[in-house]
C-alpha cells in the first residue's frame, strides 16, 4: 500500500521549522515531517522502489539515488532530518556496562578478521541502554550526501521509545510487538523500565507464534491475561494476525502517538502502520 498525503498547512518555504522523518524500508521509503512549533502531522509519503529487492537488477544506493532526484520535496533545507533502517537487529548493553572503545567485541563472532563492519551506537537515556550494531558505510555515505545534518539510528531505537511513551501505566507489564516484513521486534517493560527486547526474523506465521509465546512464557506473562500491542505492517486479516488471536485473547493496534497531530486526511493509514517513524519524533 502507497500513501500520498499532503495538508495545505505545509508551506515549503518554512521547512527550516520542520523536522523530517525517513523510514529506509525493504521494499519503499517512507518520508514524514511535522511543524516542530505546533507538532502537528504536514506530509507523509511512500515510495515505492522500483526494482525488486533480491534481483539482480536492485541496488538499495542506487534505488535512494533515484527517489532523491526526483522528490522534489526532499531537496529542501529542514530543521531537523531524522533517519531509521529497519532490520539491522541491535545488541542492547547496559549502559552501566557500556564501553565506546569495545564496541566491535559485541559483535566479535559475527565479524570476519579481514573487514570489521563499522558499528554505531544510540544511546536511550530514558531506558538506560546503549543499542550496539552495525552500520552500512556506502548506504550512510548516500544519506549524508543528500542529507549532510542527518542522525541516523537503528529502528529498534524509536521504536523502544515510542513504547514507553505508550505505555498503560495502570498495568505491571506492556508487551509490544513490531513487525517488517522479515522481522518481528518484541519489547516487555514492566511499569517504566525495560525488561527485555530482541528482533526475531521469521518466514511464517509458525515462526512469529512461536517467538512471542516464548517471551510469555519466559515472564510468566497469561496470554489470556496479558494484552499484546501490535505496530508495524502487519493487519487484522492477516495470517499471522488470526493465529495469534487464537492464543492471545487480547490485541490491540498501536493508535497514533499522543506527541504529535494527526488531522483526518491521515485516517486513510492505519494508525500503527508508522509507528517506528513517527517515533523518530523522539529521539535525541
Amino acid at each position: 500500500m502507497n500513501y500520498d498525503i499532503l495538508e495545505p498547512d505545509l508551506n515549503k518555504k518554512l521547512s527550516s521549522s520542520y523536522q523530517l522523518s525517513i523510514l529506509v524500508g525493504v521494499d519503499s521509503l517512507v518520508y514524514f515531517a511535522f511543524d516542530n512549533g505546533s507538532n502537528n502531522a504536514l506530509l507523509l509519503r511512500s515510495i515505492p522502489y522500483t526494482n525488486l529487492p533480491g534481483t539482480e537488477s536492485f541496488s538499495l544506493a542506487n534505488e535512494l539515488k533515484n527517489i532523491f532526484a526526483r522528490e522534489e520535496l526532499l531537496a529542501h533545507l529542514f530543521r531537523r532530518v531524522k533517519i531509521t533502517m529497519p532490520d539491522i537487529t541491535p545488541v542492547l548493553v547496559p549502559a552501566r556496562l557500556y564501553n565506546e572503545y569495545e564496541k566491535t567485541t559485541y559483535f566479535h563472532e559475527l565479524m570476519s578478521d579481514d573487514r570489521p563492519p563499522a558499528i554505531q551506537n544510540d544511546e536511550i537515556e530514558e531506558l538506560g541502554v546503549q543499542l550496539v550494531y552495525p552500520s552500512d558505510t556506502a548506504l550512510t555515505a548516500v544519506l549524508k550526501k543528500q542529507f549532510p545534518t542527518a542522525k541516523i539510528y537503528n529502528n529498534t531505537t524509536p521504536f523502544l521509545l515510542g513504547c514507553r511513551k505508550s505505555l498503560n501505566e495502570n498495568k505491571t507489564h506492556n508487551l509490544f510487538a513490531h513487525f517488517t516484513r522479515k522481522n518481528v521486534c518484541l519489547a516487555l517493560f514492566e511499569k517504566k523500565n525495560l525488561v527485555f527486547s530482541n528482533s526475531f526474523g521469521y518466514t511464517s506465521a509458525g515462526d512469529v507464534l512461536y517467538y512471542i509465546l516464548l517471551a510469555y512464557n519466559q515472564y510468566n506473562l497469561d496470554p489470556a491475561l496479558q494484552p499484546l500491542h501490535l505496530s508495524g505492517q502487519i493487519l487484522d486479516n492477516a495470517e499471522i494476525y488470526k493465529m495469534l488471536y487464537r492464543y492471545i485473547s487480547e490485541l490491540r493496534f498501536v493508535p497514533f502517538p499522543g506527541f504529535l497531530h494527526f488531522s483526518r486526511k491521515f485516517n486513510e493509514v492505519p494508525s500503527h502502520f508508522y509507528f517506528d517513524l513517527y517515533s523518530l519524533a523522539l529521539c535525541k
